[in-house]
């Protein structure tokens, strides 16, 4: 990378859009069983992210009066700024560690320096917790949890198992379909249904434009102008095979399954904090990857990913939400709304700031928040030799958007993340429990007979926490 290098429209965006009251860092966590040698840890940091991409060492400078944005190398880099060792915060660890990466959601990403740092807070437990936090012009939540997944290594030593990880991918439609176009003379009938495909997607497209145009949340106990502070949690270790289990019942997706059960968690939490009707309907933005799948470390950084508009349905069984999650999901992911969003992304980033700041905010207010999925590594990893017990992280919301939520998982489990505005929503804590609820209904009403896995911090379980807020008093 040359000492200074122009910032990419879609990358250039991210930094436009920031603002104290959502600030844009991608936010990760990941514990560990023993400790994390810090000395390691520095090493891995230069031999997988910092040397590999130079970006790191880059910080960004905005200049608006002569239209540039470029990435500028920090002539002060030095390595021991950004990676912080720290003793974790005396208190129930996990309590603390939340309340930890809710101070980062609430900070903004200083500037001046390159803009990313690493918590190791060690005394997790037995072990230690590493909080990454970076902003979202250096790189999307996809590649920037494919680089935070180079830091680990199997505890066997094989890669063989390693797997792509990716938000919603888009499903490739128009390239396949114009390569069975082009192939009419030699088979004809897959032409024609490459034609009937085209023609549907073209309907979905359409269809999702005018949805996405057209639509407005409705107003809850949550709307409102976010403030500064922001709140954290995760749920416990939740089998795949049972998610699995639950999807193949209904021919769904684990991914639809967590969603349905996440609208579900979102419509206890709202009434029993604040009472009154619960929207049937609540839209979320939900990133859409449209690079192929490759396993290890990312080529290059940066934004290429799509935002999509998706409204999960709150009310009624669950069997009914999981079957509207399915054909909602499949709709968008055959069309090209995916490509077109994108597109529209990196023009707003080429707008004049005051134009491209409005639209976007636009857009964004449209939805309540942010939903990822981020498939990890399927068998047990180490960090620095120390073996990892748990992952997880969010996307930052931006504009007037509340809440964040993430579906990650990692050896056979599944973890969903709430990441929520104090000031509107309260503590996030308070949608962990209420997504607790919202399994157990399911499993008894659909008699699987199995529960989710007890948690497996770093040392023994924490006992109740009396400091935990109740539903109804979220706010």
């Amino acid at each position: 990378m040359t000492e200074r290098t122009p910032i990419a429209a879609e990358d250039e965006l991210w930094l436009r859009i920031d603002r104290p009251t959502n600030v844009l860092g991608i936010v990760s966590v990941i514990w560990t069983a023993t400790p994390v040698d810090p000395a390691a840890l520095r090493r891995l940091l230069l031999e997988r992210v910092v040397d590999p991409h130079p970006v790191f060492r880059c910080r960004p400078v905005l200049d608006d009066a002569a239209g540039v944005a470029v990435w500028e190398e920090d002539p002060d880099f030095d390595l021991d700024r950004h990676l912080l060792v720290e003793p974790l915060p005396p208190g129930r660890p996990r309590a603390v560690l939340q309340q930890e990466v809710g101070r980062l959601r609430s900070t903004p990403v200083d500037l001046t320096r390159p803009p990313w740092t690493v918590h190791l807070l060690q005394g997790y437990g037995r072990g230690s917790a590493m909080v990454v936090r970076a902003h979202h012009a250096l790189a999307d939540g996809v590649r920037m949890t494919r680089l935070l997944l180079a830091l680990l290594d199997p505890l066997d030593g094989d890669r063989a198992d390693a797997v792509p990880v990716a938000t919603h991918g888009a499903d490739g439609v128009v390239p396949g379909v114009l390569d069975a176009l082009l192939d009419v003379g030699r088979r004809p009938w897959r032409a024609v249904g490459a034609g009937l495909r085209l023609a549907t997607s073209a309907i979905d497209t359409a269809i999702e434009t005018v949805a996405i145009l057209g639509w407005v949340n409705p107003r809850t106990a949550w709307s409102g102008p976010p403030g500064p502070e922001k709140t954290a949690a995760w749920s416990e270790a939740i089998p795949l095979d049972l998610l699995a289990h639950l999807a193949h019942e209904d021919g769904a997706t684990v991914n639809d399954v967590c969603l349905a059960l996440l609208g579900g968690a979102i419509a206890r939490a709202h009434g029993e904090a604040h009472g009154g009707p619960t929207p049937s309907d609540l839209a979320w933005m939900v990133p859409v990857n449209l690079d192929p799948l490759e396993a290890g470390p990312p080529e290059r950084l940066g934004n290429h990913f799509a935002l999509v508009l998706v409204a999960l349905p709150l009310r009624g069984p669950f069997r009914a939400r999981l079957a509207e999650v399915h054909a909602r999901v499949e709709r968008i992911r055959h069309s090209w709304e995916p490509v077109l969003t994108h597109g529209l992304q990196r023009l707003l980033g080429r707008a004049p700031t005051s134009i491209g700041t409005a639209l976007s905010d636009l857009l964004a207010d449209k939805a309540i928040g942010v939903i990822t999925n981020v498939p990890g590594p399927r068998t047990p990893m180490a960090l620095a030799g120390a073996e990892v017990t748990g992952l997880v992280g969010w996307a930052p919301c931006s504009a007037d958007q509340v809440l964040t939520a993430c579906i990650v998982s990692y050896a056979g489990a599944v973890r969903i993340g709430f990441g929520a505005d104090l000031c509107r929503v309260g503590d996030a804590r308070v949608l962990v429990r209420a997504l607790d609820d919202e399994l157990a209904a399911v499993l008894r009403s659909r008699r699987c007979g199995r529960r989710p896995t007890p948690p497996d911090p770093p040392g023994p379980p924490d006992p109740p926490d009396p400091s935990a807020p109740s539903p109804r008093r979220a706010r």
